[in-house]
């Protein structure tokens, strides 16, 4: 499948309570987070939109925004059905906006094990990251009835649906940046908190 297949989605839809302030805004060698993100997520997919409910005029500037279906912070997979929907393409790569080191093979990782399944998300050797992840748009009315059930935990509905866990070595690519501390370490060359 060429990278083109493919839509890439930056998850910035949360509250960011720990930073202050919105997530994928916030400035790291003088760019936002997003940015950095959709820099390191271009070469892998064909476009790239933004999932986001507040300050759409900031991420609208060269991307599409996508704002949840459902309006009240539901969480990451709130984020994803609303992308899933508006997605061009049948397959989309999920990536939040605050792990600006995640692996640059990751759409070409996931395409080599998603065979016969719906979904594919990053594991290290210590635990799963299951906002980076591969979803097909057929998952968009089991999704849907998950959500309108009132749940929300990502690795719980992964599980429901027999997700591909994806092993990734360096733990260190899935470090996410919470406080302005995490943002100065990983300008310096270190990383953040893993996730």
């Amino acid at each position: 499948m060429e990278h083109n297949c493919i839509t890439g989605v930056i998850l910035a839809g949360g509250r960011s309570s720990r930073m202050g302030e919105d997530k994928g805004l916030v400035k790291a060698n003088g760019k936002p987070l997003f940015e950095h993100i959709a820099e390191r997520l271009r070469p892998q997919v064909g476009e790239i939109l933004i999932s986001c409910n507040q300050n759409t005029e900031q991420y609208g500037k060269e991307f599409q925004t996508v704002p949840d279906l459902i309006q009240n912070f539901s969480g990451p997979l709130a984020g994803m059905l609303a992308a899933l929907t508006v997605s061009k393409t049948e397959w989309v790569l999920f990536v939040p906006c605050d792990v600006p080191g995640f692996p640059d093979n990751l759409a070409d990782a996931f395409l080599a094990e998603i065979a016969g399944q719906q979904a594919a998300y990053a594991r290290d050797a210590v635990r799963e990251h299951p906002t980076l992840c591969l979803l097909n748009r057929s998952l968009i009315p089991t999704l849907k009835t998950y959500l309108e059930n009132g749940d929300r935990k990502v690795m719980i509905f992964f599980d429901n649906i027999d997700a591909k866990p994806v092993l990734f070595h360096d733990a260190s690519q899935f470090s996410n940046l919470n406080t302005q501390g995490d943002v100065l370490l990983w300008q310096n060359g270190q990383t953040g908190h893993p996730q």
